[in-house]
């Protein structure tokens, strides 16, 4: 950028810094002397008549201005998440670098400030300028408190569709007023009324573009459960559910099932065995990794727990029955003290070192990061062609989003720093000076220091620096 150019428009709004606007206005002041009974506004209006209603009245006051207190804040947020994010793609313009990129750098720098994932934070600030460009009528009256998320969420899902501003701007028109006097779930019922009045292509076009969005995602949730969630079409979704709700009627009058559980159980054994009546857990082959001592599958620990890859535990019962089956065994050997993996050996022979960094591993130890050590690449904290080694000091298991904002071509300064501090012990250097480390998570036992020789019983050891 040369010293004549033009200065680019900084996208943050200057405004959205002032506050939310019930901090912008004059609080109110409680009058002098005794207060005057309370007289109603309207003819129609309840008057207190009790402390307790009183107090009821002012509560329910107090709820709905913090309400809009909340929607003030989060407008606010979103006109600077929008601000960074395009002073972001600007400044990679000016730089001719990758704008994705450098919004992903921006996103990490945030998210580790947080504490959060920073594909959620690099989802919010796409989001953000997005609803800032695209629905600017509906973003200022969600910061005048007019409007609530939800209200904005409708608007800004259901009018995706809409490519032309002049159709978005029409529907936000139409909506908004609605918007301020009903709830998200009417106004949805509404909103999807009115797409259908801008949009130009047919539901038939439409619907063959919706079909690409189609796929199965899983959660994992507490106590050794999961949720599979497809998106497929609505015809073969009801037809799905129908069938799964003829299989459960057609269960056994004994069977002490509910009717959910039934249709869950259908659904698995339909996908796993092919057949609606089999046992699920059958269509299962597992790899079975044991970390020693094997409590679990001895049945002597009664607090531990099998985990999948993923993190998610399995019940005892389970696991055992898996391995019961299993074919091929890895068995893990780690570090006393800390607990990490340092060695394996496998009865069926493999590349030694891969295996034993994706146990050591386990997720891409970019700070925060969950995603699995197998689906993530090998990188080189010092790069091989800087003189680094493949060795199991210089080699760590990145996602290929991290991998790729780790050697990205940002200016000198902005680079992200790593370094290896011990064998698997990642230190990282944000852009802005930040220090962040990541170890690799503990999957065997730990053992720390006895206390100090020579103390009575029941005293306690001096506090300070401990070496474990």
């Amino acid at each position: 950028m040369t010293p004549e150019s033009p200065q680019p428009r900084i996208p943050l709004d200057p405004a959205a810094l002032e506050g939310p606007v019930w901090l912008r206005g004059r609080m109110p002041v409680a009058p002098e002397g005794e207060p005057e009974p309370a007289q109603a506004e309207h003819p129609d209006e309840l008057v207190p008549t009790s402390p307790h209603d009183a107090l009821r009245a002012a509560a329910i006051h107090a709820v709905v201005d913090i309400d809009a207190a909340i929607a003030s804040l989060e407008a606010m947020r979103a006109h600077l998440l929008a601000g960074l994010g395009g002073m972001a793609v600007e400044s990679a313009h000016d730089e001719r670098l990758d704008a994705a990129v450098a919004v992903r750098d921006l996103a990490c720098e945030l998210a580790l400030r947080q504490r959060r994932s920073d594909r959620a934070v690099e989802a919010e600030v796409a989001q953000a300028m997005s609803r800032r460009d695209r629905w600017p009528g509906t973003v200022a009256a969600w910061g005048e408190a007019r409007i609530h998320s939800g209200h904005v969420r409708v608007i800004c899902e259901v009018g995706a569709a809409l490519q032309e501003p002049g159709a978005r701007a029409a529907f936000e028109a139409a909506l908004l007023p609605h918007a301020e006097t009903t709830t998200p779930g009417r106004l949805r019922a509404l909103a999807r009324r009115e797409l259908d009045r801008h949009l130009a292509a047919p539901l038939a076009e439409r619907h063959r573009t919706a079909r690409r969005l189609r796929g199965v995602t899983i959660t994992d949730l507490d106590d050794g459960m999961s949720m599979v969630r497809a998106i497929v079409p609505t015809l073969l979704a009801h037809g799905i559910r129908d069938r799964l709700t003829q299989l459960a009627r057609a269960a056994d009058g004994d069977d002490p099932r509910g009717i959910d559980e039934r249709r869950a159980d259908a659904l698995c054994d339909l996908l796993l065995t092919g057949e609606p009546a089999a046992a699920a857990i059958e269509g299962i082959r597992a790899e079975v990794s044991i970390v020693m001592p094997a409590s679990v599958l001895t049945g002597n620990g009664a607090e531990d727990v099998a985990r999948l890859a993923s993190g998610a535990p399995v019940d005892p019962e389970t696991a055992r029955a898996l391995a019961a089956d299993a074919t091929a065994w890895i068995r893990l050997f780690t570090d006393p003290l800390r607990g990490h993996v340092v060695a394996t050996d496998a009865y069926v022979p493999g590349t030694r070192l891969r295996r034993l960094l994706r146990q050591r591993d386990q997720r891409c130890r970019w700070p925060g990061c969950c995603a699995q050590a197998s689906r993530s690449d090998l990188d080189h904290t010092i790069p091989w062609i800087d003189g680094g080694t493949t060795t199991t000091d210089n080699l760590a298991h990145l996602c290929r989003r991290h991998h790729v904002l780790k050697g990205a071509a940002l200016a000198g300064a902005r680079r992200w720093k790593v370094r290896q501090t011990s064998p698997g012990v990642l230190e990282f250097r944000s852009p802005m000076g930040e220090r962040y480390v990541d170890e690799p998570p503990a999957v065997g036992p730990r053992f720390r220091e006895p206390p100090e020789w020579g103390l009575p019983l029941g005293v306690a050891a001096p506090q300070g620096d401990q070496p474990f």
